[in-house]
């Protein structure tokens, strides 16, 4: 797949700027097959170098095409899909690759032999679906295949490889980039080929138990956060939080708690001395028994 999308992206500037059809789409296959070789060999270094670390069998087929999608499942192991394990993920994109690649072979070819026949097509304005100047039986037939496999066909296959793709390279990505998996699973989902460049940088990471760094990382957060209370936000482990560092909240406690001052320790009257039970105390009774009212 990826080979036909650097053909066709070629094959635009090609067309753009030559002069026979013919020659400029077959220009662009060489250049558009150079250019897929070079990151196919850069991901192949990286995918035998993950085996090679990982002490891997069979690190040969990294280099072998359609073979080495499957190669990469053995190494990202079962993968996920929302939620759901998915096992054999390496093998299902593969079967998805095989039928795209024979599809996009089959549309080059179709329109290779039109473009060689018939010559530059005609685009509608409707739907920019090209149209040749078929005349022949061959001619009317390539056309037709071409319209049904470029329209149809290949775009519902290169959906499910796409999708299949993405759930095995985010698996990958997983145990090499635990931290950015998700970021290049999109960039890998907009931009099938840069999965090619992202295996040959991580080749010399090591792999990662996903499941065991996440419970890692939940670990030191729940460490982190109990450090934090018991030295700012709890130091007497009191279940209802005291930020004052007193045991009962202490002068200015929230919420109205009583300030600490010794265990059965109340609030000084400034004017006690003018207290009645106090004056009751010193006072002396008069002669007829009766204390003053005056007083009282």
């Amino acid at each position: 797949m990826e080979l036909y999308t650097f053909y066709q992206m070629v094959a635009v500037f090609a067309m753009e700027y030559g002069k026979n059809p013919t020659s400029m789409m077959i220009l662009s296959m060489f250049i558009g097959g150079a250019i897929w070789l070079a990151l196919f060999l850069l991901q192949g270094f990286g995918l035998y170098k993950m085996a090679k670390n990982r002490g891997m069998k069979k690190k040969g087929l990294a280099f072998v095409p359609f073979a080495n999608i499957y190669y990469i499942g053995k190494l990202a192991g079962d993968c996920n899909f929302f939620g759901q394990r998915v096992k054999r993920a390496g093998m299902y994109a593969m079967i998805m690759q095989i039928i795209v690649t024979v599809l996009c072979v089959s549309t080059a070819a179709a329109e290779l032999y039109l473009y060689w026949n018939c010559g530059a097509p005609i685009f509608t304005s409707d739907m920019l679906v090209p149209y040749f100047n078929a005349v022949t039986a061959g001619e009317i037939f390539a056309e037709k295949f071409y319209k049904i496999t470029s329209f149809y066909l290949l775009s519902i296959f290169e959906l499910l490889y796409e999708i299949f793709l993405v759930i095995l390279a985010m698996g990958l990505y997983k145990k090499y980039t635990p931290k950015n998996y998700m970021m290049l699973g999109i960039l890998t989902l907009i931009f099938p080929f840069t999965r090619l460049i992202i295996i040959f940088a991580l080749r010399n990471r090591p792999a990662i138990d996903y499941e065991a760094y996440m419970r890692a990382r939940h670990e030191a957060y729940v460490r982190q956060q109990q450090e934090y209370y018991n030295r700012y936000g709890n130091p007497y482990n009191n279940p209802y939080g005291n930020g004052y560092n007193r045991p009962n909240g202490g002068y200015g406690a929230p919420y109205g708690q009583t300030p600490y001052n010794g265990p059965t320790a109340q609030p000084e009257d400034p004017f006690s001395e003018f207290d009645k039970s106090a004056t009751d105390k010193k006072s002396t009774p008069n002669e007829g028994g009766d204390s003053d009212g005056f007083f009282d």
